[in-house]
């Protein structure tokens, strides 16, 4: 993995997501159909935008305090602002905002925990900036890879003061 490069940045958007309570592992087996479920609703409601709409998995929980049962994690779509959504089953809307520290990797779907460790040990711990009490989240600005060793684009955010 090669470093990434690192900005900070102000970031307030809308989402539609589907939220999974369970491991990380319980998680990956599920997340394709919370996906298929997410851009159906999308579909259906004429919220995707081409070249703008975003994909991304928001983390809720702390691995390292939290049992693996009672992880929460999400799968999002930005749409836009003024969008008007009536929640139904298990779609809901969530307003993201606040400052990130947005690591830019090109990786491999076997690189994402080190990308993540990176953000952490390397760059958050090691730095002057202070963490801020909000989720962490992936963007995927490409296509997350279908192979293990194609890579795509993912941002990571880490909410910072």
């Amino acid at each position: 993995m090669e470093k990434p490069s690192i900005t900070i940045e102000y970031f307030n958007t809308k989402v539609i997501y589907v939220r999974f309570q369970g491991s990380y592992v319980a998680f990956r087996k599920n997340s394709r159909k919370m996906f298929n479920q997410l851009f159906s609703f999308a579909t259906t409601n004429n919220l995707i935008i081409p070249g703008e709409t975003k994909v991304l998995t928001m983390y809720h929980d702390n691995p390292f305090i939290t049992d693996a049962k009672n992880l929460r994690t999400s799968v999002a779509m930005t749409i836009p602002s003024d969008t008007v959504i009536n929640e139904i089953e298990d779609i809901n809307v969530l307003q993201i905002s606040g400052k990130f520290g947005i690591g830019h990797f090109e990786i491999s779907a076997m690189e994402y925990e080190a990308a993540w460790q990176y953000m952490y040990q390397e760059w958050l711990f090691k730095g002057k900036e202070k963490p801020r009490d909000s989720f962490p989240f992936e963007l995927y600005v490409t296509e997350p890879p279908k192979r293990l060793k194609e890579k795509s684009f993912t941002d990571i955010y880490i909410p910072i003061e």
